[in-house]
């Protein structure tokens, strides 16, 4: 029998609960959710966490957790093509007719 994984899942501190715990810990916060609108650094304080925050990945929803203080965000690159360079129209200070 093939068993496909839940669309729930969950990590902390980088490490991925099992199943059971996963679906545990999304019914708890879920409920926190529902009593506590947006406020999910007071679950994160009274579960022990400095962070959590819901995602979504590959169809799935994901809680990221964090018990100690998670590791930066990547520096954002520009899209190409994007900033800098003329203003609209192409000459700066003008904008008379020719």
């Amino acid at each position: 029998m093939t068993t496909q994984p839940g669309n729930l899942s969950a990590f902390v501190d980088g490490v991925a609960l099992p199943e059971e715990a996963a679906r545990n810990l999304w019914t708890r916060f879920s409920e926190w959710m529902g009593e506590h609108k947006g406020d999910m650094e007071g679950f994160g304080k009274i579960n022990g966490y400095t962070q959590i925050t819901p995602e979504y990945r590959g169809g799935r929803a994901v809680l990221i957790a964090y018990t100690k203080e998670p590791p930066p965000a990547p520096p954002q690159t520009k899209p190409a093509g994007k900033g800098g360079g003329a203003r609209r129209g192409g000459r700066a200070g003008g904008g008379g007719r020719r």
